[in-house]
């Protein structure tokens, strides 16, 4: 029997009880014995192990993306149905403090941040990359989504892939493209500029996009100074039909010393019109060299407020790694950092740009090879990709390691090894100031590890949004979580297991699948 599928987990019994099906097993995380009756996605889920089904196949046969069947398989391990296979993609935890979950540590999704074209209709002073690039040519271009389904097949991961540029739509039949990536069955998001109704209309015919994000800089002056005259209210208008297409929409900053103070009334404006505004700092490459960061004090304060104004807001999320360091120190959960991983470069994630080259992170020169000229497994199990996984030193044995790791793209330096960087922004390495329970600056809290950031109603807050590139941010806190319920987010509604010893776990409502 092969090695790399799902199997029973070895504590799961199954009991026919009438109509219905009984399933008892051990929660993986505490070891207690749980018991319910089977709903619809853990029957199906059984299905698929048993009959040995594949992902492709069932989506094709109920027209359902292959994604949402990875996904199912993955939330039945880690309730403890299921047992999945050895080739998820996993970190190394030997530079993680103890006990770090398994869900923080291993990838059951898998990103690409797809640059399809660098042609954009903007001129943004902050932009990292202008560089005329030769765009791959449509045929070229499934090639890359093939070698991205293989890859996901192999580790078990459902397929994300985030079109980007420049301006996608400037992309020649960039609508062809979308389908084909859709009939893959991989969930797809668009990060741009705003486009013309007519254009979201032609999109959402296909598959509406997990979301949609554009980028502001601040309030409509400053925005304007950065992304051209009347920008600011081509977005707001451009929300406005997003909302009327029903596509879920996110706004994206990128921060720096001259709008940093525009981030809260920015985010008030924003109540009502978008789903999620998050921030991303500057990085100092391309047009962002000639523009400046805050201090690192003056940041470290700016996310202490941010946090506690976020507890009110309906729209502000998380995506700054850092902003954890904040939230550790106020006393709250975590949420999964930049990507759902902390720091997901060449892990959770990999940026393609129109030519084929592959970099760990699109916010920094980062570059692994060309998917054009060797495959995506190749690229990612490089000498070079391991150690843009392996990250900063500094950060090793960091209580929150497994959720922060830095900011590579604000650590970089040219010539230094990447692991001998750091985030010239965490406060916590800088010993810039002791947490606020009086211990040592290079301590750290003593309240033990968190979990996920996940606040009640705010589930807006749980997108994983990546940036586009005018936006001077990588791929955001959203590989690696499961997404919210709701139109658009395809994800699974399974019990919530509770109790021990054959007290019931309450079955989910409303399955998708």
């Amino acid at each position: 029997m092969p090695e790399n599928i799902y199997r029973l987990s070895s504590s799961l019994s199954v009991q026919k009880s009438g109509s219905r099906v009984l399933l008892s097993w051990k929660d993986p995380r505490n070891g207690r014995r749980l018991s319910a009756p089977a709903g619809p996605d853990e029957l199906l889920g059984l299905k698929i192990v048993t009959e040995g089904l594949s992902p492709e196949a069932l989506s094709r046969r109920r027209h359902v993306p292959a994604y949402k069947f990875y996904r199912l398989l993955s939330l039945l391990d880690r309730k403890g149905i299921l047992k999945a296979p050895p080739a998820l993609l996993r970190r190394n935890t030997r530079r993680f403090a103890a006990d770090v979950p398994d869900e923080q540590v291993t990838a059951t999704t898998f990103g690409l941040q797809w640059h399809v074209t660098n042609a954009c209709d903007l001129h943004c002073r902050h932009c990292y990359d202008r560089t005329p690039r030769p765009i791959m040519s449509y045929q070229q271009s499934l090639r890359v989504l093939d070698e991205l389904a293989t890859f996901c097949r192999k580790h078990w991961a459902a397929g994300e892939i985030c079109f980007t540029g420049g301006n996608p739509f400037l992309y020649p039949g960039f609508l062809k493209l979308y389908r084909a990536a859709v009939k893959k069955g991989f969930s797809v998001s668009i990060l741009g500029n705003p486009v013309t109704e007519r254009e979201v209309e032609a999109i959402c015919r296909i598959a509406k996009p997990s979301f949609f994000q554009v980028s502001l800089e601040g309030l409509r002056r400053h925005n304007d100074f950065m992304r051209g005259e009347g920008n600011f209210d081509r977005v707001w208008r451009f929300l406005k039909i997003l909302r009327k297409h029903k596509t879920p929409s996110a706004v994206m900053m990128t921060l720096t010393d001259l709008n940093m103070s525009q981030v809260v009334p920015l985010a008030k404006a924003l109540e009502g019109k978008t789903n999620l505004l998050t921030f991303n700092r500057l990085s100092r490459v391309g047009g962002g060299s000639a523009l400046r960061l805050p201090e690192a004090e003056k940041y470290r304060l700016f996310l202490k407020k941010y946090v506690r104004q976020a507890k009110r807001s309906p729209v502000m999320g998380f995506k700054d790694n850092l902003l954890n360091l904040s939230l550790r120190e106020s006393g709250q959960e975590l949420f999964g950092g930049c990507t759902g991983f902390g720091c997901g470069a060449a892990f959770s994630f990999l940026a393609i740009l129109p030519d084929g080259d592959v970099h760990a992170c699109r916010k920094f020169p980062s570059l692994l090879g060309n998917i054009q000229r060797r495959s995506l497994e190749e690229i990612y199990d490089s000498p070079a990709a391991r150690r843009y996984r392996r990250g900063m030193k500094v950060c090793d044995g960091c209580e929150i390691r497994q959720v922060c790791g830095g900011c590579l793209a604000a650590a970089v330096r040219p010539s230094k090894p990447i692991s001998s960087l750091r985030d010239p922004f965490c406060w916590k390495n800088l010993g810039l100031q002791a947490h606020q329970r009086g211990l040592p600056p290079s301590s750290g809290s003593s309240r033990g590890r968190k979990t996920l950031h996940r606040p009640a109603g705010r589930s807006p807050s749980h997108l994983r949004v990546p940036c586009a590139p005018s936006a001077g941010a990588c791929l955001p806190s959203y590989l690696g979580h499961p997404l919210p319920k709701g139109e658009g987010w395809g994800s699974s509604s399974l019990p919530s297991p509770r109790g021990e010893g054959g007290e019931r776990s309450e079955p989910g409502e409303g399955s998708l699948l």
